[in-house]
């Protein structure tokens, strides 16, 4: 029996490891002015970070459509017995509802689809997705596989230092971290997810001590299965973190991964964060 690997570009997933694990990528929609473009397709990390500081045009986004995902689904039941889909957080998006809807109308048809709510994102979802295609890979089955990605999802973390929590209010996702809103002035706060949802993980006086702090709670959560040093548009100071931090997890040096559009478009320029899953 093959099973197929899907997730939502949320992930952040870098391209040479979703092809390497065989993975299938849905794109979120990212909206500026009259225009409509493809996460990580139609519009790259880079353009979009350019356009975010103008005060003038405020992106949003949206999930992919539920036609989106039957076409994706269809396509590989052609070639797969069974599908499972692994999608950031339900809390945060309608992605995982869309997947949900095409999943239910395509099961009646006599596919097996299952759909996982991580109540992650970033890299903290994209190792959800590698961990169930390796399993996979290995002869899981399915429910083996959604039994994994279940676990996966309880010891995962998605952790961010953000220069400024602008994005996250004018987009509508401060979630739990309201309180630190009006507090801050030119302190870094560092977020997680919880629950689904963001909450304040702390705070730094400055981004020197920020990126010490990040370094310490890769220490804090060791031993790691996996590991991410996350970045939008400061890739030397994710570099130095996953140098320092490299001895904690697993896979060795970790993966050092761009923020894409949709995430970056409410964390901002500056931000710096970590998606790792500890072991069990």
């Amino acid at each position: 029996m093959s099973i197929a690997v899907v997730t939502d570009s949320t992930s952040d997933l870098p391209v040479d490891i979703a092809k390497q694990h065989g993975i299938t990528v849905v794109p979120l929609n990212v909206h500026i002015e009259d225009e409509t473009y493809l996460d990580g397709v139609t519009i790259s990390a880079d353009e979009m970070y350019r356009i975010l500081p103008d005060q003038k045009v405020i992106p949003t986004t949206s999930a992919p459509s539920v036609g989106s995902f039957i076409e994706v689904f269809e396509k590989l039941s052609e070639s797969h017995d069974e599908i499972i889909s692994i999608h950031i957080s339900a809390k945060l998006s309608l992605t995982h509802n869309s997947a949900v809807q095409a999943a239910a109308e395509l099961n009646t048809r006599g596919s097996k689809i299952e759909v996982i709510d991580t109540e992650q994102a970033s890299m903290a979802l994209g190792w959800i997705a590698i961990q169930a295609a390796e399993n996979i890979a290995a002869g899981g089955s399915l429910e083996e596989t959604v039994a994994l990605a279940k676990s996966a999802s309880t010891r995962a973390s998605f952790i961010g230092m953000v220069d400024t929590l602008e994005y996250l209010v004018r987009g509508g996702r401060i979630g739990k971290a309201q309180g630190f809103v009006g507090s801050l002035l030119r302190i870094r706060p560092i977020l997680t997810l919880t629950e689904g949802v963001a909450h304040p993980a702390g705070r730094a006086r400055n981004r020197t001590k920020g990126i010490a702090r990040l370094k310490e709670m890769v220490a804090e959560a060791a031993p790691l299965d996996k590991l991410a040093v996350l970045y939008t548009t400061d890739k030397d100071d994710a570099e130095d973190i996953a140098d320092t931090v490299a001895g904690y997890s697993k896979n060795g040096k970790p993966v050092v991964a761009q923020l894409g559009p949709v995430v970056g478009n409410y964390l901002g320029p500056g931000t710096l964060g970590l998606g790792l899953i500890r072991s069990e």
